[in-house]
């Protein structure tokens, strides 16, 4: 269970490391007096999703002349949304045979409609962050162009040939129809040599993707919530409860003081249990470790040979490249508990971010070395540079829970984004905060990802990530999930061999 203030100190990402000056926001409102009038609207939570919300409700039109309060543990995206792998990666094909598997087998249990649209809007995401960052003018290192997911052996390529067939035709009978493909799938070994640079490679998908300064992104929509003049943030304001009052809510932050609201909005995805002990909300959120990585690559895959591509490569990492300062890699966790360099108990239930595994971070620093043709040798200073680790937060049904706490007037949620958060937040939160104005459920939004009662019971019915046997270290960890659509899904995660790291 997340405890605050933590007792550790946290490992530093490329992306909180590069994002320091005074724009920055850090320790903003450390020290400030929580206000004693009653608040509109209390954000818990300072990371991409608690600061888009922010940034939504403060925009014209919206949530006009309301207050709004962002109560931060720490500082701004010092938790997952700074430590992530800068992917804004919208979901592929792949991922369509884990949506509408059934939960007992690990997936999500949806209709193929509907795990169309969870695609769909995703590709939605992306293209909603471009806009904002290209209207706005904000600098934080937007990418875009295209990713790949490698496959190295025939088995992997047969089963994401299935997944593509399958979606396809689902999209061909869907209201989707007559929008292209946004996907392909290349089965040309020498096609998928060439695109991709990688050893072993026999197939590949491509698809339109993106990547970001995750740290800078969130402090952007932060900032621009705090030039409305209706936003106030403080941090290092750790929420340790909060109570429904005559008037709304009373939220305690410990030595930090109490603060008066009319409703709550819990945007702490990993760190949520704490506030829901022992409710459904509880039972439905599993904390969980993930690690990353800088790697500088040496001369021959520098200047006019710098990646081209993100990636995400079987028996291997996710990997996206900075604009100029080298390649990021996570480690997806069915990677490595098939290598025996990590096992369930490692990562599951875990909420301490100030480690990796020496096991884990050789794999890391090594990894581009071995799959890469002609990387060539590394000179001092080239290679891995930096390692870092971020905890994620798990959902039963491997979707987000989004809207009303049911039964809780006032009390709203946006967590559980199952290590996908980068590519979905953004769109989630606008829609949320129309929602949270106007009390009626935005269409633009997926409705499986709204937080039921029907969900929390039926997310119950899906296998835990670890067992307690497995927390013990009293049974042999399994690999997991292929997130290749495979037919048997084990909860590892539907694409924990592809994202198992929050980007």
């Amino acid at each position: 269970m997340s405890t605050f203030p933590q007792p550790f100190k946290s490992t530093v990402s490329h992306w909180q490391a590069t994002n320091r000056g005074v724009t920055s926001l850090f320790n903003h409102g450390r020290d400030g007096a929580l206000p004693k009038d009653t608040v509109d609207y209390v954000i818990i939570g300072g990371g991409i999703s608690g600061c888009s919300l922010a940034y939504h409700l403060t925009r014209p039109g919206v949530a006009d002349a309301k207050s709004v309060v962002l109560l931060e543990a720490k500082d701004v995206a010092s938790g997952a949304s700074g430590r992530n792998g800068g992917h804004i990666a919208p979901l592929s094909f792949a991922a369509f045979p884990g949506l509408t598997a059934p939960l007992p087998q690990g997936g999500a249990g949806l209709t193929e409609d509907e795990a169309l649209e969870v695609i769909e809007m995703e590709k939605g995401n992306l293209e909603y962050i471009t806009e904002l960052v290209e209207q706005e003018k904000r600098d934080v290192d937007l990418w875009r162009g295209e990713k790949l997911e490698v496959k190295s052996s025939v088995g992997s390529a047969k089963t994401m040939k299935a997944a593509h067939d399958a979606w396809i035709n689902a999209r061909s009978h869907s209201r989707f129809a007559h929008i292209p493909p946004h996907w392909q799938w290349i089965d040309d070994a020498e096609e998928a040599k060439r695109l991709s640079r990688a050893k072993g490679a026999i197939a590949c998908s491509k698809g339109s993707a993106g990547s970001v300064h995750s740290h800078k992104l969130t402090t952007a929509f932060m900032r621009a919530a705090l030039a409305s003049g209706n936003c106030s943030l403080y941090s290092w304001a750790p929420v340790v409860s909060f109570e429904e009052s005559e008037d709304g809510w009373t939220v305690d932050c410990g030595e930090r003081g109490k603060i008066s609201t009319r409703q709550i909005i819990v945007c702490t995805n990993a760190h949520t249990r704490h506030l829901f002990k022992g409710e459904a909300i509880d039972k439905h959120l599993t904390p969980f470790q993930g690690q990353a990585a800088l790697v500088t690559p040496p001369p021959s895959f520098s200047g006019s040979n710098y990646l081209a591509h993100t990636y995400t490569l079987e028996k291997g990492p996710y990997l996206m490249f900075t604009p100029s300062a080298g390649i990021v890699l996570g480690l997806p966790y069915v990677v490595a508990f098939a290598e025996g360099i990590g096992e369930k108990r490692d990562v599951w239930e875990v909420t301490d971010d100030s480690y990796v595994k020496p096991e884990l971070k050789k794999w890391l620093y090594e990894y581009c070395g071995k799959a890469f043709d002609d990387w060539g040798d590394e000179a001092p200073g080239e290679g891995g540079t930096r390692v870092w680790s971020g905890i994620q937060c798990a959902s039963r049904d491997t979707l987000p829970l989004v809207g009303a706490v049911p039964g809780r007037k006032g009390l709203w949620v946006n967590v559980g984004h199952h290590g996908h958060g980068m590519g979905r937040i953004p769109f989630i939160t606008r829609s949320l905060a129309r929602t949270i104005t106007t009390g009626q459920w935005d269409g633009r939004l997926p409705s499986c990802f709204e937080i039921t009662e029907e969900r929390l019971v039926k997310g119950q019915t899906a296998p835990p990530f670890i067992t307690d046997e497995e927390m013990r270290g009293e049974t042999v960890p399994t690999a997991g999930r292929t997130g290749d659509g495979a037919k048997t899904v084990n909860k590892g995660g539907w694409w924990s061999g592809v994202r198992s790291f929050v980007r």
